[in-house]
């Protein structure tokens, strides 16, 4: 189809159902930071919520655990969350399953009625196998994640998320990663609530899912293509942003095993074939 036809189908409905879904995978992973003069401050990533075959698990970004560690050895931390209102406890319930800083993936345990609770859904896919195909460039991928920028305080003790979600195509991929460039000349606010500004901070989306579409046989579904770790943001941190230049990146779902752990393996031996 032409770009008036697919904008026309987006806009009629599917865009925003497609976004909805896979913001309904992940929730944000936050910690509340008690300054010295009593004021408290929330940082935040992004997890969701995987079964790819050997039960249900949590996944991040390793370099917001990292942020967390580093938080914890320099503040008092009041509570680690998960959505709404899971309390973490890295050290029992949700113990680490694996975590890797030069992957920049973690993943933890979770319990499904915890999801249940949390009102979220466990992300499957379509695949016959694990990993899912990688994703085919110049082709859908939705991703989602919860960005700083949108957190707010309503009270002491109340404070909600604002998801960022978007789609698009998949304009590079390599051995270990999938990127997607927000192309702002093609955007479509199917949700209503207005496009993001320019150099827009995506703070915070790091650890979402990215989702690649499939269309097989007349049925258009989705699987994993990776997790997020970088993308545009405002902050002068080498590496993580090109201001003006607003790339989300992820890293293959294939350095992913259906237990949680992180199949180190592949990752040594260069990523995965891409032929």
């Amino acid at each position: 189809m032409n770009e008036n036809d697919a904008r026309r189908i987006m806009a009629g409905g599917l865009g925003r159902a497609e976004l909805e879904f896979v913001t309904s995978v992940c929730a944000p992973l936050y910690w509340i930071i008690r300054e010295a003069d009593g004021s408290r401050r929330v940082r935040n990533g992004t997890a969701f919520f995987l079964n790819a075959g050997e039960g249900i698990f949590a996944v991040t970004a390793d370099h917001v655990m990292v942020g967390l560690d580093q938080d914890r050895s320099q503040h008092e931390i009041e509570a680690v969350q998960l959505g709404c209102d899971l309390k973490l406890d890295f050290a029992g319930t949700h113990a680490v399953i694996d975590r890797n800083p030069d992957m920049d993936i973690a993943t933890f345990n979770i319990a499904k009625t915890e999801v249940a609770a949390l009102g979220k859904t466990v992300l499957t896919g379509y695949q016959s196998c694990w990993p899912p195909d990688p994703p085919q460039k110049d082709r859908g991928i939705y991703f989602s994640g919860f960005a700083a920028t949108n957190t707010r305080w309503h009270s002491r003790s109340e404070i909600s998320f604002g998801a960022v979600s978007g789609g698009g195509v998949a304009t590079s991929i390599n051995s270990r990663d999938v990127s997607t460039q927000v192309e702002r000349a093609h955007l479509i606010d199917v949700m209503g609530l207005g496009l993001p500004p320019e150099n827009y901070d995506f703070g915070g989306i790091s650890g979402g899912p990215m989702l690649s579409v499939i269309e097989s046989r007349g049925i258009r579904t989705w699987a994993l293509a990776g997790v997020i770790y970088g993308g545009p943001n405002i902050c002068a941190e080498e590496g993580k942003s090109i201001q003006g230049f607003e790339v989300i990146k992820a890293r293959h779902a294939s350095f992913l095993r259906p237990d949680g752990t992180l199949d180190l393996r592949l990752w040594n031996n260069g990523g995965a074939y891409l032929g």
